[in-house]
C-alpha cells in the first residue's frame, strides 16, 4: 500500500549455527516485538506530521470567505486528532523506556499507534479533501504509510486481544496494582 521495499524470507536446507535463548515475557515472538515497537515509534512521529501539515492547511485554505480553520467543526476535528497524536506519542514513549517492561509497554503502544493512525489519517484527509488523497500531495505519502504500519506486526486488535490475555493473566488482584504502580521516565 505505502510502496515501500518489502520481503518474506524463507529458510530452507540452512544449517544452523547458533543456538540461544531470549529471556521473554508472556512468550511474544521476539521479531514481533521489536516490530512493533519500531512500528510504534515511526507511526508516532508520522502522525506528528499529519497533524502539523493539517493545521498549516486548515490555516491556509480559504473557504467561503474565511479560512477553514476557522470554522468550528474543523476546530473540534483537529483537537480530536492532535488528542490521538498526544496520546500515541505518549505510549509511544513509554515503550521506549529504560524501565519498560517490554512486552505489556509495546503491546499498548502498538494498540494506541496503530488505532490512532486510522483515525489520524481519516480525519487529516477529511480537513484536506480530495487533494490529500491524491499521490504527488504530501498527505497521501504519510497517510499510506499510517494505512500500511498499523497492521504490521499485530494490528491494535492483535495486541488488545494480547493485553487481554495479559491482564486474565495477572489475575483481578495483581493487574490493577502493577498498572497503576508503572513509572517510566524520557531522561
Amino acid at each position: 500500500m505505502a510502496r515501500e521495499p518489502g520481503a518474506r524470507l524463507t529458510f530452507a536446507n540452512t544449517i544452523v549455527q547458533a543456538v540461544g535463548t531470549l529471556a521473554l515475557t508472556q512468550g511474544i515472538n521476539p521479531v514481533r516485538l521489536a516490530g512493533a515497537l519500531a512500528r510504534s515509534a515511526q507511526i508516532s512521529g508520522v502522525l506528528q506530521r499529519v497533524l502539523d501539515l493539517t493545521i498549516q492547511y486548515a490555516g491556509e485554505r480559504v473557504q467561503f470567505g474565511k479560512q477553514l480553520g476557522q470554522n468550528q467543526v474543523i476546530q473540534h476535528m483537529l483537537a480530536t486528532l492532535a488528542g490521538h497524536v498526544a496520546a500515541s506519542r505518549v505510549a509511544a514513549l513509554a515503550a521506549w523506556s529504560d524501565n519498560a517492561d517490554s512486552s505489556f509497554d509495546i503491546a499498548v503502544a502498538k494498540a494506541r499507534c496503530s488505532d490512532a493512525a486510522g483515525l489520524a489519517a481519516s480525519v487529516a484527509h477529511q480537513v484536506h479533501g480530495a487533494i490529500g488523497f491524491t499521490h504527488e500531495h504530501t498527505l497521501g505519502f504519510y497517510t499510506r504509510r499510517l494505512w500500511s504500519w498499523r497492521a504490521e506486526f499485530g494490528s491494535d486488535a492483535w495486541w488488545n486481544a494480547e493485553l487481554g490475555r495479559q491482564a486474565m493473566a495477572a489475575g483481578k488482584t495483581r493487574f490493577w496494582p502493577s498498572l497503576v504502580s508503572r513509572q517510566w521516565s524520557t531522561s
